[in-house]
């Protein structure tokens, strides 16, 4: 998955035979703005609530200062954001013993980098 608007990208991967249709219904319904979301994947349900857990790690990441660490390089990061995924409300929860958890989405690599003192500018207004 990968932002339109930055250069964020997060790496997932999905157990589908765990990320049903019906859980996948269950995930995006629990937020308002249901239709909406999967009227932007043309009615794909599984890919609508890839795409929201995308999102909601992209957006966990950048609370934390960002991230940038791919699946060949320490395993550490990718379990946090995937323990913080299934425990935000809505996604289901861990499975003990199981990286998926109750959504069937992990985190595999990332790279999400917030905005540093260059990339922001300071712009007078008057009143």
């Amino acid at each position: 998955m990968k932002d339109s608007w930055k250069d964020y990208e997060v790496t997932l991967e999905v157990n589908l035979d765990r990320l049903t249709t019906e859980r996948a219904q269950m995930i995006n319904s629990f937020w308002t703005g249901a239709e909406d979301r999967e009227s932007e994947e043309d009615g794909d349900i599984i890919r609508t609530v890839i795409r929201l857990a995308g999102l909601e790690v992209i957006c966990e990441m950048l609370e934390d200062g960002g991230a940038d660490f791919s699946s060949k390089s320490n395993t550490y990061p990718a379990r946090r954001s995937t323990v913080t995924l299934h425990n935000k409300e809505g996604w289901g929860g861990e499975i003990e013993g199981d990286d998926f958890g109750w959504c069937g989405i992990r985190v595999i690599a990332a790279d999400v980098q917030a905005p540093g003192y260059e990339d922001v500018a300071l712009a007078e207004v008057s009143n």
